[in-house]
């Protein structure tokens, strides 16, 4: 592991020796954000409620299965009408929660006596569904039309959770947030629970791509060079971006490094003042001045170089590159 960690200060607790409270509540604050479902069921006899719910996740595409959780109430135990609803009817609609409807949403998620038509008291608006009874949310850009496949039952006292596994019948999705078959998240939205009174806005610089590792052999972080695996100078999660590159590429020489101005002198100030701007290729640059002017500390540059490469761009094949050119030149 990188050297530049210290040791997090940690408590160690079992949930018997907490509170139901404190339990919800370090669950809620250490497992987010997650995303809320906006489920919509219908009594028996007809009457639509509305309710959002945070234990929320999807499982699996064949068939499409979705989950959430209208736990027992934390103060006395008791069934929530979604709970009561869904296990009587078998059917609801799930809806997405974005930024559009938040207050809504949360005007929603008070706690209304069973009479109460929440679609009236949040001001959404229910539209017909085509396969199920349970209406839809018309405000809500992507709504399932589902069906209960089984309902799991974690407990019978106060917060206990209930598992409502769904089937989608049918999904309907509004056409501008696809690109392709991509539901492009800047586009719709989502807004997403944490612990407390917190949300997060899952939009804007909240969101960036990463991609998947490749099925090409990787150098994982086990096979890193020993000079880069104990580097002081690149974390535990440059590593990683190091080991996730392939085997055949990391040891390249520097193809596409730009050339360093010829007869200019080092200046650390320069230097530094890349590194604060993330000019990682002008930092290279200064860094091979250093290294032809006989500084000391070479390497570290090198090192400093690759990681700004790594934090700001994500550009593995440039840090590399840097990284193969001190390991052969820097004695």
């Amino acid at each position: 592991m990188s050297e530049d960690h210290s040791v997090m200060k940690m408590i160690h607790v079992e949930p018997a020796d907490l509170t139901i409270p404190q339990v919800h509540a370090y669950l809620l604050g250490g497992v987010a954000p997650r995303p809320i479902a906006l489920v919509a069921t219908l009594t028996p006899g007809g009457k639509p409620n509305l309710a959002p719910f945070s234990f929320f996740n999807a499982f699996g595409a064949n068939p499409p299965t979705v989950a959430f959780s209208p736990a027992r109430r934390g103060r006395d135990a008791s069934l929530k009408d979604t709970y009561r609803n869904l296990v009587e009817t078998e059917e609801c609609t799930i809806q997405a929660v974005t930024h559009a409807i938040l207050h809504q949403v949360n005007l929603a998620s008070a706690e209304w006596s069973s009479e109460v038509d929440e679609f009236e008291k949040s001001g959404l608006t229910p539209v017909a569904s085509d396969i199920v009874k349970p209406p839809r949310v018309m405000e809500s850009p992507f709504q399932m039309e589902c069906k209960l496949s089984q309902m799991v039952h974690l407990g019978e006292d106060r917060a206990s959770g209930n598992l409502a596994i769904c089937e989608v019948v049918k999904f309907h999705i509004a056409e501008d947030l696809l690109e392709g078959t991509v539901i492009q998240p800047d586009r719709i939205d989502h807004v997403a629970r944490n612990g407390g009174v917190w949300w997060t806005r899952v939009t804007g610089e909240n969101v960036f791509q990463l991609p998947r590792p490749s099925e090409e052999p990787l150098i994982g972080y086990d096979g890193l060079p020993e000079v880069v695996r104990k580097s002081h100078i690149l974390s535990a999660n440059n590593l990683a971006q190091l080991g996730n590159y392939p085997k055949d590429k990391a040891g390249k020489g520097a193809r596409t490094l730009p050339d360093a101005p010829q007869g200019i002198e080092f200046s650390i100030t320069l230097f530094e003042r890349f590194e604060r701007q993330g000019l990682y290729r002008q930092m290279w640059q200064a860094a091979v001045a250093a290294q032809s002017a006989g500084a000391e500390g070479v390497q570290r540059l090198f090192q400093r170089c690759a990681k700004v490469a790594l934090d700001t761009a994500d550009d593995r094949e440039f840090a590399w590159q840097v990284l193969n050119h001190a390991m052969k030149t820097v004695k």
